[in-house]
Parts: structure tokens; C-alpha cells; sequence
């Protein structure tokens, strides 16, 4: 297979071809990621030689983990994880301190919160969880890079290769979801807290 063939190929058939030790499927995922995920890391990082760095040091670690890509269910979300990880593990140690900080509990701080909101709270996590386990591939993929990963509408499309209207119906779709299994399975104080913190997940 030739360089024009492989780079036609969907991500699940280059992770496939990647394992098997095949360089030009592993050069194919770096053109097709390396600028929106360095883009990402110097958003978090605010340094783009170190950003530089961090994206060499995930995809040499990607290579030399090969055999085991067949355990990544989303190569872009992989990814962006990864790189994500490298950039908190960076501002960690330069700052001599954690910056892993959670955002629900901080939020939370500023109400007077209840033993009752903090039930609905871990309620409210725990199903959004379990329903992005259930959503279709592509809606997943959309919806953990834009809530997780923090990608604007724009960065998801490019690194995606679709447009920025089909990331936002995804994300849309993902939310009516959740909306319609709050309304069907749990008690009606989960809603109250529904519009709040689903933009923290």
C-alpha cells in the first residue's frame, strides 16, 4: 500500500496498520493531528516550544506503544487525552504545585450546598458517565473532545475532518440525550443541576 492509499484510510484502519509496525500509517496520524493538537497544548500551557515537546514526546510514545493500540477505541480522543495529560504533568512541575484542580466541588463551594445537592451532584456524574458510554461512536468522539478535552467547535472539526455544524448538532444531540434520560429515570432535583454542571464534564 502506497502513501496516496494510506492516507485515505479512517483512523481505525491506520491504528490497525500502526500496530503492525507500518511507518507510513504512523506519519499519515501525525499530519493529520500534530497542528490541532499543538494548538491545544499551547492553549493550556502558553508555551510553544515546550507545546513542541510535549506533542514529540506522545507521539514517540505512540510508536513505541504500537502493539498495543488495538486496546483505543478513538485515536483522536486518545490523543487529545494524552497530550492533555503531558501539558497538566508540565504545569505541575514548573509551577512546583498541582494544577489538577477539580472544577464541580469548587463551583459547588460558592452555594451553600446540601448533603441533598451533593447527592444530586454525584447522581448527575455518574449518569453522565454511563450515557457517554452509550452514545454512538462519532457523537462520543464529538462530545468527550469538546467537554473533556475542552476543543472549541472549530478545532474538533478540524481535527475530525468535518464541519463545524456537524460538531455542533453532535454536541446538541449528546445533550438531549442526557435531558431525556433525567426526565424518564431520576428525580426531578437532578434537573436542577443538569444545566449547571454539564458544561464541567
Amino acid at each position: 500500500m502506497n502513501t496516496r492509499d494510506i492516507k485515505i484510510l479512517e483512523d481505525a484502519q491506520l491504528v490497525v496498520l500502526i500496530s503492525e509496525g507500518n511507518k507510513l500509517a504512523f506519519d499519515v496520524v501525525y499530519e493529520r493531528y500534530w497542528e490541532s493538537l499543538l494548538v491545544y497544548i499551547v492553549r493550556v500551557i502558553k508555551d510553544k516550544e515546550e507545546a513542541g515537546d510535549i506533542l514529540q514526546d506522545v507521539f514517540i510514545s505512540l510508536w513505541h506503544r504500537r502493539a498495543e493500540l488495538n486496546k483505543i477505541d478513538c485515536l483522536s480522543a486518545y490523543l487529545f487525552t494524552a497530550v492533555r495529560y503531558k501539558a497538566l504533568v508540565y504545569l505541575k512541575k514548573a509551577s512546583g504545585k498541582s494544577k489538577l484542580m477539580t472544577i464541580l466541588p469548587e463551583s459547588f463551594s460558592d452555594l451553600q450546598t446540601s448533603s441533598e445537592e451533593l447527592y444530586y451532584a454525584k447522581e448527575l456524574s455518574l449518569l453522565i458517565d454511563r450515557e457517554i458510554e452509550r452514545l454512538p461512536s462519532k457523537m462520543k468522539q464529538i462530545f468527550i473532545l469538546s467537554r473533556r478535552e475542552e476543543l472549541s467547535h472549530k478545532e474538533i472539526a478540524e481535527a475530525l475532518h468535518i464541519s463545524d455544524k456537524t460538531v455542533r448538532k453532535q454536541i446538541q444531540n449528546a445533550l438531549r440525550v442526557f435531558r431525556l434520560k433525567l426526565q424518564k429515570e431520576f428525580i426531578t432535583g437532578l434537573l436542577i443541576f443538569f444545566k449547571f454542571f454539564i458544561w464541567f464534564i
